[in-house]
């Protein structure tokens, strides 16, 4: 059951394998995520709109040539006079530097919306989800996660701004374009036009697969971060159980879906291209087979003909490029729908409309009629009922999937009750806001975190605004300065990630003093002196014993020696409470906590 799991499961996303299978799928009309991805890049429509304009000069000024191209070839030339050719020459020369500095400050406020695009997508991501509650964590691996947050959005940054305000001006390039072969020879231009719905189709074909394939993509993608962050944090597991070789097997065998996955896109943009490119071909062909007739016959100049060709190229050049950006596009689409499913994810744990903020908290508990479950018609907790007054201290014990973690989970509201309540003070916790619930707790999980920083930096993490002076004397009151001020740095050592450069006794003993320095009126203690050695849990209880004076403690410990001065000592069992009372009571009844203290500490002496 989900009670034996600890606070540290919790934290990092443990949880049953139900919810590892329920991921959700991909299947949202593309147009709706156009939709919504127009509501992004509308945030940044200014700059965008200065990109449009600055390239649809830059098109513009590109239609130029060939029109000086005819006239050269059709008046100047014939006319003898080069000292005009050179005229154009050099305006040319002029107009493409013009054009130069154009696409100059395009490029420029595309990086810089790109950028910033990457920036707030990320953020924004970010955000929602430290917002999400537990239950979202158990579902998603750290590698889909992470990999959301940073390919995802790497793949909307190459797309969703340059490529977009391309298309845009590709378009009305092309529509330019075919304006003016209609103006020289409607005739050719109708050869040309004949070829575009082959070239549409072609299009349409291609998006349908490549949408398809980049979303395997992407998942694929994550599951290589996922093999590879979890990996990386049980380096000390795999090393110990010289298990390299299987995990490295393991990985290669993600990298290799992956790979499919991607040869799978290679193998649609292979054909379509080339398919693109002879559909062109084709268009080319029949102007020059029938504009070589008409020259010949003198129905069409040959300065007109080569205006036209000139433009036709000009022509397929933005109907290929937007057809070749397809690919991006789909891509970019995959990916922005990855990006909506997890901003659409919806806290399951919220605040209803006019929430209390609690400034003051004496810290009276009540458990009425709890009961709960992490899946339907499975439940960890029933028909619980606890009262804690302020300043009580409440041991739970009981066998391992008892429910003694899922218990304490639901004063800080990581979960909510499907019956009965919990009240602080007396107000429903569901009543009040979850900073001004939480910011009167503190707990102290089994299986310690700690952040990649600094010794000093870990406990004021605790309360951020604490002096130097508060945080040793927290280290103090947790037995931790003593091996703090051993160390290279003292509190501005370097911990490492996740505190892996401290042993797992010293780790404990800072999330100790973490707590100690919130100065809360509930605390929680999920096991917290297990990593610790005999001499050092006696100095660590000494500790408690003061720091535990006026807050209401919850403890869950199997060492007895933690509990046995406990104010009321719980014993849970599949999720019931089965007995209650002080420890030399329930010693005295000889029931299951007796069988417990039997099982687990008479052979020490306690």
């Amino acid at each position: 059951m989900r009670g034996g799991m600890g606070l540290g499961a919790m934290a990092r996303g443990g949880g049953p394998g139900l919810w590892a299978q329920a991921k959700p799928t991909l299947q949202s009309s593309p147009w709706v995520v156009l939709r919504r991805l127009g509501g992004v890049i509308a945030e940044y429509r200014r700059a965008l709109l200065f990109s449009f304009v600055l390239m649809l000069l830059a098109a513009g000024l590109q239609m130029i040539p060939p029109v000086a191209t005819r006239y050269v070839v059709d008046v100047l030339i014939p006319a003898g006079t080069p000292s005009q050719v050179l005229l154009v020459g050099l305006a040319l020369l002029g107009l493409y530097a013009l054009r130069f500095g154009l696409l100059y400050w395009n490029r420029y406020t595309i990086a810089l919306v790109s950028q910033q695009l990457v920036y707030s997508m990320a953020q924004r991501l970010f955000e929602h989800v430290q917002r999400l509650s537990l239950r979202f964590y158990e579902r998603q691996g750290t590698g889909d996660i992470i990999s959301r947050a940073t390919s995802d959005v790497g793949v909307l940054q190459q797309a969703l701004t340059g490529q977009v305000v391309g298309t845009f001006v590709s378009l009305l390039t092309m529509l330019a374009y075919a304006g003016i072969m209609l103006w020289l020879h409607w005739q050719l231009a109708l050869l040309v036009f004949s070829t575009v719905p082959l070239l549409l189709l072609a299009s349409y074909l291609s998006a349908e697969a490549l949408r398809a394939r980049y979303s395997r993509v992407q998942e694929k993608i994550s599951g290589v971060n996922a093999v590879l962050a979890e990996n990386i944090t049980g380096v000390r597991v795999s090393k110990a159980f010289a298990r390299e070789t299987e995990q490295l097997q393991r990985f290669q065998a993600r990298n290799r879906e992956s790979l499919e996955a991607n040869l799978s896109t290679a193998t649609v943009q292979s054909v379509s291209a080339p398919l693109i490119q002879m559909i062109s071909t084709l268009g080319t062909v029949l102007v020059l087979f029938f504009g070589a007739r008409w020259v010949a016959e003198g129905r069409v100049s040959l300065g007109t003909l080569v205006a036209f060709v000139t433009y036709l190229t000009a022509f397929y050049g933005p109907l290929e490029e937007l057809i070749r950006l397809n690919a991006t596009i789909q891509q970019a689409l995959a990916a922005a729908e990855r990006i909506f499913q997890f901003l659409d994810e919806q806290p399951e744990i919220v605040e209803k409309p006019g929430a209390i903020d609690l400034p003051t908290v004496r810290g009276e508990v009540r458990f009425e009629g709890v009961w709960f479950s992490y899946e339907p018609g499975k439940p960890v907790l029933q028909d619980i009922n606890i009262v804690a007054p302020p300043g009580a201290v409440i041991a739970l014990v009981g066998h391992t999937g008892s429910g003694k973690t899922s218990l304490v989970n639901l004063i800080p509201r990581f979960y909510d009750p499907e019956r009965g309540r919990i009240t602080l003070d007396g107000y429903d916790l569901r009543d009040l806001t979850l900073r001004s619930l939480r910011s009167h707790i503190a707990v102290v999980l089994q299986e310690t975190f700690l952040f990649a920083g600094t010794v000093r930096e870990n406990i004021a993490y605790g309360r951020l605004e604490a002096t130097f002076a508060e945080i040793v004397e927290a280290a103090k009151q947790a037995h931790a300065h003593e091996f703090i001020v051993q160390l290279p740095q003292g509190y501005d050592t370097y911990v490492g990630e996740g505190g892996v450069l401290l042993s797992r006794g010293q780790r404990q003993r800072i999330a100790l003093a973490r707590a100690i320095l919130r100065d809360p009126r509930i605390l929680i203690l999920d096991e917290a002196t297990s990593d610790v050695d005999t001499e050092t849990e006696v100095l660590i209880q000494q500790a408690l014993e003061r720091v535990i004076r006026g807050r209401t403690v919850f403890i869950i410990a199997h060492r007895l020696s933690t509990v046995r001065n406990a104010d009321e000592i719980i014993v849970l069992d599949h999720g019931r409470i089965v007995e209650r009372g002080r420890h030399e009571e329930l010693l005295a009844r000889g029931g299951v906590y007796r069988q417990l203290y039997d099982l687990q500490f008479a052979t020490t002496g306690v």
